[in-house]
């Protein structure tokens, strides 16, 4: 079945809108004051943004100015003809690497000797306020600077980019480990029209945003690491911190394989990014490799420092965990012990595998913190370890109160609504594998995160969403608090008729009345302000919009020559399928795979949510948690 009114202005392969489409990008803060953003239920309080720490300081030295901008580029080529331009023109010209950002120490020193007069500028300061407090010519230069500099939000506020690698030998290998360029290749990063007809578009009037020749490229992914249209991760660091580009260090090309639609990905990170919990950012981009079109691709923040420092402010510097399926199993969150009763860290890990359950993604050298023991007190917390009374133990305020010193469990328990919606399993639900669990100690304490763990749980992978199923099971219809036992089929699959997943994280926690009303109520609230048909179609731009679809129908409909014509980029879908599952919104069989229309998805699934819920609030009454969740949610950005 076809999405109501899909044939009113269609946009089939045959007929292909060629009308310019800009992003919806929110206006940003003043310049030079910029504003901490609250997470609403983060205990981390603030997301910090890119300081604008000059507005208070008449006089900056080289230090001064160079924090001004750290991790940001300042993008000349977005300023009109003037002084400011033409400095920063002259610098890029002398010291730059022939982009058209300025985002070097190098190039900041060279930019701020201009300004001071002084080269090098060690020991020169800058004049930027007069005595009265106003901008002086130097300050309002600098002023013209920050107006357009760019940082990861603006990076992930794009609606498409370029992404072109020229001179890589033997493109079409698979890299399973990561190869290095030798100097001779070069990566080019520049912003797209969406609507551009020519597969990877020349740079224009802006020019090449970033470009590097340090770089290093991999295939990544798990069931499609070895698909025809592969994924890709693209690392800047192997020179140095400033190859990153805005402060980011990867860039994560996935290919969407699974999704007919292209659209899964980008729908679950906006409905994350609503709901107030650290997640990655999203946008899309072009990827071109020695001048071969390699097609629409998905392009996902990576959860590293950069990450952290964003999300969590000081608390920054503690232990990340990656969940797979590895030497212990797939990541359950089950406790471990060995025979003597030993469930310390140690029997979380095998010291010198390659395949890690949950692995270490930062102080891996450190001794300290190394240990995995604050992953065993996790553990042993949310599985009830020391308390009495069996199975009741789960609904005890003893157990309430144990779990809340150390998890965000408001946080955990917004994912956790957002998640049955959105209908992904590949996660920390049927798997379970694919998310990150990040341990930055107290609120306020980020030096105690090895002797007083505290965890907030960060979602990854959201290809296997909306609908996107392999073994019969209908996730639409998944019940709110007992998800395992839609995973019958999951394991039937894989020859495991009398298995359920075990993730103990969910079904310890909703076993506690508190925790469940609190869930249930935010699930409400989704179904009510974000997770509707009206607004998912809106947000997709179908049947007739500006969405989502009018970003990816182009770059989408040029990896194959004709309609029905096998994608020539190993897409598994032809245009006419990308089509019926993106604009349409019909069903599809594609081999061993059952895919909804997700507007479709959505209906079943809020339907399903919604009786449900009238069932339950007889236990759980309406909003008995106090709990606020604010007016219905503004549209984020166009790059989430």
């Amino acid at each position: 079945m076809s999405n109501p009114g899909a044939a009113v202005g269609g946009t089939s392969p045959a007929s292909r809108r060629s009308q310019p489409r800009k992003g919806n990008s929110e206006g940003t803060d003043e310049i030079g004051r910029k504003a901490l953003t609250s997470l609403p239920g983060c205990r981390y309080g603030e997301r910090f943004a890119e300081r604008g720490m000059w507005a208070v300081d008449k006089v900056l030295d080289f230090k001064g100015f160079r924090e001004l901008f750290a991790n940001r580029a300042v993008v000349f080529t977005d300023l009109p003809a003037g002084r400011p331009r033409e400095l920063a023109e002259r610098v890029n010209e002398r010291v730059g690497r022939g982009d058209a950002t300025i985002r070097s120490k190098v190039e900041f020193e060279a930019l701020f000797g201009e300004l001071t007069g002084v080269d090098p500028p060690a020991g020169a300061t800058l004049t930027v306020r007069d005595g009265a407090g106003g901008l002086t010519a130097e300050g309002t230069i600098v002023q013209e600077y920050l107006r357009v500099a760019s940082g990861a939000g603006d990076f992930f506020d794009q609606p498409m980019w370029a992404v072109s690698i020229t001179d890589w030998p033997a493109p079409d290998a698979l890299i399973e480990k990561a190869v290095t360029s030798s100097g001779q290749a070069r990566l080019d990063v520049w912003r797209t029209d969406p609507a551009d007809p020519r597969p990877i578009p020349p740079a224009g009037a802006s020019g090449v945003s970033f470009t590097s020749a340090t770089f290093s490229l991999l295939n990544s992914g798990n069931r499609t690491l070895y698909a025809p249209k592969r994924s890709w991760k693209i690392d800047v660091e192997p020179g140095d911190d400033d190859d990153r580009i805005v402060g980011l260090a990867r860039l994560n090309l996935k290919s969407m394989y699974n999704d007919p639609s292209q659209m899964r990905e980008a729908l679950a990170w906006d409905l994350f990014a609503r709901t107030g919990i650290p997640a990655a950012r999203h946008t899309y981009a072009r990827l071109g490799i020695n001048g071969v079109y390699r097609g629409l691709y998905s392009m996902i923040e990576q959860v590293d420092h950069l990450f952290l420092r964003s999300r969590f402010g000081a608390n920054n510097r503690g232990n990340l965990y990656k969940a797979y399926c590895g030497d212990v199993g797939c990541a359950t969150l089950e406790r471990r012990a060995d025979a003597a009763g030993d469930d310390s860290g140690k029997q979380y890990f095998t010291p010198g595998h390659k395949d890690l359950t949950y692995r270490l993604k930062t102080n891996e050298d450190d001794a300290d913190s190394n240990t995995y023991d604050d992953l065993a007190t996790l553990i042993r917390t949310i599985n009830g370890v020391g308390l009495l009374g069996g199975g009741e133990r789960f609904k005890s305020d003893a157990f309430r109160g144990a779990v809340q010193d150390v998890l965000d469990v408001q946080s955990f328990l917004r994912w956790a609504g957002a998640n049955v919606l959105l209908g992904s399993w590949d996660n920390y639900f049927a798997t379970p594998a694919n998310y990150y669990l990040y341990n930055g100690g107290p609120p306020g304490q980020p030096k105690k995160y090895v002797t007083a763990p505290y965890f907030t749980f960060i979602p990854w992978d959201y290809d296997n969403s909306f609908g996107i199923d392999y073994s019969g099971t209908a996730w639409q219809y998944t019940d709110l608090l007992d998800w395992p036992s839609n995973t019958v089929k999951y394991w039937h699959r894989d020859g495991k008729p009398d298995r359920r997943s075990h993730i103990p994280l969910v079904q310890n926690l909703l076993a506690n009345h508190d925790f469940a009303q609190y869930y249930l109520d935010h699930l409400e609230y989704l179904l009510d302000a974000a997770f509707t048909p009206a607004a998912v179609a809106a947000r997709m731009g179908t049947p007739d919009g500006n969405g989502l679809w009018q970003r990816v129908d182009q770059a989408a409909y040029l990896e194959a020559d004709t309609p029905y014509a096998a994608a020539f980029t190993g897409r598994q879908f032809t245009n006419d399928e990308v089509y019926r599952g993106g604009f349409a919104q019909e069903y599809l069989r594609h081999g061993n795979s059952s895919i909804e229309g997700i507007y479709h998805f959505v209906r079943m699934r809020s339907d399903s949510a919604r009786a449900q819920l009238q069932t339950l609030r007889a236990t759980y009454p309406a909003g008995a948690s106090g709990a606020h969740f604010g007016p219905a949610p503004a549209l984020v950005g166009s790059g989430v």
